[in-house]
């Protein structure tokens, strides 16, 4: 059973980025600022001043992007929580920025043999993988998540722990 997952390197997911902006209470936010990419699914990467600072993903097949950053980007959407206060401590200038990896770009970033992934288990894995890869500062937990991810797959146990045996050597 062979299980591929290819992460662009930092610098290449920050280059392609889009402007996002906070909506304090009583702002309005809207998905505009994503461009085409607000109907979309996938992975999307939050970075500021050329740090990442989060990496999230869409979740389901009714989850967009536009619906899923207006609860991160938006204090009453997010009710102030989860990483909204972090974003809300940002100094802009800079801009924070997202920049997006869809479904269909996964599908080809997330590769397996003899085992069978659908399109939001594939963006499960690239997320797990991408938030080991960029050491996000609003996340450190991304051993905890990747074991978790990988059980709730199904991947075997021995397959799961040389897997995150791989990711703990590259740090």
């Amino acid at each position: 059973m062979r299980l591929t997952i290819d992460i662009p390197d930092p610098q290449q997911a920050i280059s392609r980025a889009c402007p996002v902006p906070l909506a304090t209470k009583g702002m309005a936010w809207t998905e505009a600022c994503l461009g085409e990419s607000a109907k979309l699914t996938g992975v999307y990467v939050i970075h500021h001043g050329g740090s990442i600072k989060y990496v999230g993903k869409t979740g389901s097949p009714s989850m967009s992007y536009g619906m899923r950053l207006r609860r991160e980007f938006q204090e009453t959407a997010s009710s102030g929580k989860h990483i909204y206060p972090k974003l809300a401590l940002l100094s802009v200038p800079p801009e924070i920025k997202v920049s997006f990896f869809s479904a269909a770009e996964i599908e080809k970033l997330v590769v397996t043999d003899e085992l069978s992934l659908n399109s939001f288990e594939k963006i499960e894995i690239f997320e797990t993988a991408a938030i080991h890869a960029y050491q996000p500062e609003f996340q450190r937990h991304h051993v905890t998540r990747m074991r978790t991810q990988l059980r709730k797959l199904k991947i075997p146990e021995a397959a799961a722990e040389a897997m995150l045996s791989v990711f703990k050597g590259n740090r």
